[in-house]
């Protein structure tokens, strides 16, 4: 982590260096660390802003830096995540802080606090002449294409992992309520369903799995009064491997 110190000279020195590569993108980070007290201020409370000016452009920009919650080796902590606005162009950035506080007595009146540093600078390395070939304002098109790629790739395996969590694989007896219900890794899921037709005649529901993975139930007893429930497809993502005229699912009409 490419890290720089604060001193009370208000001089940025860095102590940490590494190769920050052109057009990199959130694999690096900068790491401000600042002493939490300035001649008897209390640092923690300010909003600390980094100014910096790019080496090409000489175009200026800034970030609000974010303070860690707790101290690192008993200093103010400020993480900066490298983005494209900061490596977009080869060579040496200029980079300073500003610490701002606005204070408010009991008569409503301000009292304004700026802290400046002098200016350090961070070395942006230059990558190979003929990855300007793809040109846009930041990422070159093949970067893009690959980040998509990644995106799409962890989008199917959250889905994928939803899957596995949600689908039915089993069915749970309970012998005391006299039900059952589908259970998905060991989790009940969906409505129970009575086993037997209590104050109907005593009809039983009788539950069977054919080889598409399709539960559906039988009654032992025919009854005007008891209705058969909805078959459910245990695995509802299957493709059918079958035409529908080659099928020898057929459906029982229990009614």
């Amino acid at each position: 982590m490419y890290t720089i110190l604060l001193n009370e000279t208000n001089e940025l020195t860095t102590s940490v260096r590494e190769r920050i590569m052109q057009r990199s993108k959130l694999v690096d980070s900068l790491h401000f660390l600042v002493d939490p007290i300035y001649k008897g201020i209390d640092m923690s409370d300010f909003t600390v802003l980094m100014e910096y000016l790019l080496p090409v452009s000489r175009e200026y920009k800034t970030e609000i830096l974010v303070k860690s919650d707790a101290l690192y080796k008993e200093k103010l902590e400020y993480k900066l995540p490298i983005d494209t606005n900061l490596t977009r162009e080869a060579g040496k950035v200029e980079v300073q802080l500003t610490f701002i506080k606005v204070e408010l007595d009991a008569d409503g009146n301000s009292t304004q606090r700026v802290r400046k540093t002098s200016p350090t600078t961070i070395t942006i390395v230059p990558i190979s002449a003929w990855s300007d070939i793809i040109a846009d304002s930041a990422l070159t098109s093949l970067d893009q294409r690959l980040i998509q790629v990644d995106a799409m790739i962890a989008a199917a395996n959250e889905m994928n992992n939803y899957l596995n969590e949600t689908k039915a694989d089993n069915i749970v007896l309970d012998e005391d309520a006299n039900t059952i219900q589908l259970s998905a890794n060991g989790v009940l899921i969906g409505d129970a369903v009575e086993r037997d037709g209590v104050g109907m005649g005593g009809a039983v529901y009788v539950p069977s799995i054919d080889d598409k993975k399709i539960l559906s139930w039988k009654i032992s007893e025919t009854s005007e009064n008891l209705e058969v429930p909805d078959p459910v497809d245990l695995n509802p993502y299957d493709e059918w491997e079958e035409e529908a005229e080659s099928s020898d699912y057929v459906w029982e009409d229990d009614t």
